[in-house]
């Protein structure tokens, strides 16, 4: 089958450029543009929430769409389609009872307490969608993302007849660490088949698992790193899964994220004080550098590590903060963005005031601050305990900023170790994510940016790396070939 044939319905809960928190919505995006532009025809299907930015030119399909689900209960669902940029279809299920909010998972009191349902809802009506997107034709695969779209994969195989039933599924894992776990009584509510529960492929520590009943019934299930779906068959990262996915392993991928080159482009980026590329990376820096430290606050003079990150324990923030201390003493500087949990928030502000010039912390989901620290920063750290891919460090890279990274996941299958007397590597590894470890990988950038052509060296070598979509886009596509093959 070629793959301009290949018909793929996308189910995320988040797309970039609609409405994201964060990489799962930079990921469905970018990668959806990548297949449509090796010629599938790609159908994005997502929630329209109070906080979607919805492009101009969508138009409303003149009939709803209808998502069953539980106990005979439907939803009628409206449906606005528009584009993705140049690329696929992109359609917004819209339902103002469960989705018309000013949050995707919660807001300031915390999460949903309905998400169950509301995810649910988008599986079912992603299925309805697809019935009409192509003129009665069923989509040749279904690519769920994460245990919100893990739904779409169960009714597609148990539930809307025998022709769903014959479609290929893939499930990807972006973040294994949230599972959709909800209690036994919402099986029927959220037509949950019932030998999910009877024989246990959907049944986990008493509880009905969404995650492992979508691993159980995709015919792929992919992840965004290789090194993350090693990690993942055991503990502690297969955060109780470990089995299951150990079982499932002859179905299991690992396929690292690419970024959107063309969106995070220091030659065209608007954020940017000054626009460069890599003929003239070093004067651009310094003034990308010098504008950044101006807006902060802090002292130009020095090197300056940039951070942009989740504010949780996962992220390894504390760690950094740990080390601040000692490197700060060796002249480092520090540029702090992020946001989550209050704890680290008030940690982050703390460290801004006792540090004044030396630190800067902004606390909030600053896209355009975050780009410019891409742009002024020496060095991009990234103190992950657990990181399925990032796509932070290759950001950074593509905008000039050598990444320090702890070992794990996808930080390790993107930045290689810099060797200055072999003229190789991209950023700086830390052994292990502790404080200790991420404190002499942070002295080790300190050495290096006191060598001016290492220095440059591993900024060029960081720049020219091709952190595309081309290549992982390829790989997806002969995966559904392959599944698609008589």
């Amino acid at each position: 089958m070629s793959a301009r044939s290949v018909r793929i319905l996308m189910v995320s809960s988040e797309v970039e450029s609609l409405a994201r928190t964060g990489g799962l919505g930079d990921v469905v995006a970018a990668l959806s543009r990548a297949l449509a532009a090796l010629g599938a025809d790609v159908v994005v299907v997502t929630p329209r929430y109070g906080v979607t930015r919805v492009p101009a030119g969508a138009r409303a399909w003149p009939a709803p769409v209808t998502a069953p689900l539980g106990l005979g209960h439907s939803r009628q669902l409206g449906v606005l389609e528009a584009r993705l940029g140049n690329g696929p279809r992109a359609c917004m299920l819209t339902d103002a009872q469960l989705f018309d909010r000013k949050g995707i998972y919660g807001d300031a009191h915390g999460s949903f307490d309905d998400n169950a349902f509301r995810f649910a809802t988008l599986s079912s009506g992603a299925l309805s969608v697809a019935e009409r997107a192509w003129d009665g034709a069923l989509p040749d695969v279904v690519h769920a993302h994460d245990w919100h779209g893990a739904l779409s994969v169960i009714y597609a195989r148990r539930s809307r007849g025998p022709a769903w039933s014959r479609v290929n599924s893939v499930l990807t894992i972006h973040n294994l660490a949230f599972q959709g776990v909800v209690s036994p009584g919402a099986r029927d509510y959220l037509a949950i088949p019932p030998d999910g529960w009877d024989r246990g492929w959907l049944r986990h520590d008493g509880a009905v698992n969404l995650m492992k009943g979508g691993i159980e019934l995709a015919d792929r299930v992919t992840t965004v790193s290789e090194t993350y779906a090693r990690e993942i068959q055991r503990r502690p990262n297969g955060y109780g899964l470990d089995a299951h996915l150990r079982w499932h392993a002859p179905k299991l991928v690992g396929i690292v994220n690419g970024i959107d080159t063309d969106a995070y482009d220091p030659r065209s980026d608007a954020a940017l004080a000054r626009r460069y590329g890599a003929a003239d990376v070093v004067q651009g820096k310094i003034a990308c550098k010098r504008a950044l430290c101006a807006e902060l606050g802090l002292d130009p003079h020095g090197p300056l590590f940039g951070s942009v990150s989740r504010l949780q324990w996962l992220k390894g923030i504390d760690l950094l903060l740990g080390a601040l201390p000692a490197l700060i003493e060796r002249g480092a500087r520090f540029a702090l963005v992020g946001a989550g949990e209050p704890g680290l928030e008030a940690a982050l502000r703390a460290a801004a005031a006792r540090w004044p010039g030396r630190v800067a912390a902004r606390v909030g989901f600053d896209p355009e601050l975050a780009r410019r620290v891409f742009g002024g920063a020496d060095f991009f750290v990234v103190p992950s305990r657990d990181e399925p891919c990032g796509l932070t460090q290759m950001y950074a890279m593509r905008y000039g900023a050598v990444p320090v990274v702890t070992a794990v996941g996808g930080l390790l299958d993107t930045v290689t170790p810099v060797d200055v007397a072999h003229a190789r590597g991209t950023g700086i590894l830390a052994s292990s994510a502790d404080e200790g470890s991420l404190l002499l990988a942070g002295e080790e950038a300190l050495e290096l940016f006191g060598d001016r052509i290492g220095m440059e060296s591993a900024v060029a070598r960081g720049m020219a790396r091709d952190s595309s979509w081309a290549a992982s886009a390829r790989r997806y596509m002969s995966m559904y070939e392959e599944l698609l093959a008589p």
